[in-house]
């Protein structure tokens, strides 16, 4: 029942955010602003940014652009470098640092520059100084901790923490089985453990190649207007989050639907490992063969079909099913 509620509660958020309804109802909420909005945004893709193919964090920079332009206040703190697939682990490091990435991107330098927070920009890494290219970075549940706990009370003063968490914006979908390994929801799994509401965010209909600018920007435009949700901020007393999955985009095209899903149980993926002697095993990840055939209502069909998936992720791992 729990989760049938749970999916009308999402239906109806989708509904009145992402779409226009034909009558306005005389008790629909007012939209949220996201003026003065305090957001920390994380990811499992570092803060790097220096990949020619956006795949180790271009997505994060094209977000925070989005969301200054709509008047938040935006602090970044990822993982140093790559930590995909990492989900909700910890790194266990007994000290850690936050350092400013080698040069964010030049053309995202400037964004939020007039915002309290100035577009404060982390990453965190193990040990006591400060980090750099031989660094081992901390998981992106790690760099929402420490931000929550650590680095966004003592350099910003947000005592109160923030007023969400947005992991993403992902290279690649995180859908069906693959979100139990996901490093962005794990981090945003970080943030509803604490009490935070959290989104997480994902781009591309494939793992490759990586998604383009205009597919991160169409990504960024659909958390936008989903934050404009009053349901979305309360998410968090149900252990919610919310995972957002945008598929390919091409220059000039229109905004993709959005479609309510459940998350899949199929994978079109699988790791195998095939022996290469002495002990040895070659790891790859492969399709699987044959397809499978998605659910109707799973996220991966809606993704594959062109729609925005948007689905909600308890956190709650208690099993509410009749128990024999």
């Amino acid at each position: 029942m729990r989760f049938n509620a749970l999916r009308v509660a999402v239906a109806a958020m989708v509904a009145l955010s992402l779409a226009v309804p034909a009558q306005a109802s005389q008790r629909q909420e007012e939209p949220v602003s996201l003026v003065g909005k305090k957001i920390l945004l994380a990811n499992d893709d570092g803060v790097q940014a220096a990949n020619p193919n956006g795949s180790d964090g271009r997505g994060l920079y094209v977000l925070r652009r989005a969301l200054c332009r709509a008047g938040a206040d935006v602090a970044i703190v990822g993982p140093w470098t790559q930590q995909s697939g990492r989900s909700r682990a910890t790194s266990g490091a007994g000290v850690v640092s936050a350092s400013a990435p080698v040069a964010v991107p030049a053309e995202f330098s400037a964004d939020c520059a007039s915002a309290p927070a100035r577009g404060l920009v982390l990453g965190v890494c193990q040990g006591s100084v400060p980090c750099g290219p031989d660094s081992q970075s901390v998981t992106p549940a790690d760099a929402v901790i420490i931000a929550l706990t650590g680095v966004l009370p003592q350099r910003l003063g947000w005592n109160e923490g923030p007023d969400l968490v947005v992991s993403g914006i992902n290279a690649g979908p995180n859908t069906d089985f693959a979100i139990n390994g996901s490093g962005t929801i794990g981090a945003a799994t970080a943030a509803v453990e604490r009490g935070v509401a959290a989104v997480a965010v994902s781009a591309g209909t494939r793992v490759t190649p990586p998604p383009t600018t205009e597919t991160y920007a169409a990504a960024a435009d659909v958390v936008i207007r989903l934050l404009a949700s009053p349901r979305l901020w309360t998410f968090v007393r149900d252990m919610v989050l919310v995972n957002v999955n945008q598929p390919d985009a091409q220059p000039g095209s229109e905004p993709a639907p959005v479609r309510w899903t459940s998350v899949g149980r199929m994978a079109q993926g699988e790791v195998t490992y095939t022996p290469t002697g002495d002990g040895a095993y070659q790891v790859s990840f492969n399709p699987v063969q044959p397809p499978p055939e998605f659910e109707e209502d799973s996220d991966t069909k809606a993704l594959l079909d062109g729609y925005v998936s948007v689905s909600a992720v308890d956190v709650n791992r208690t099993y509410t099913g009749p128990l024999r």
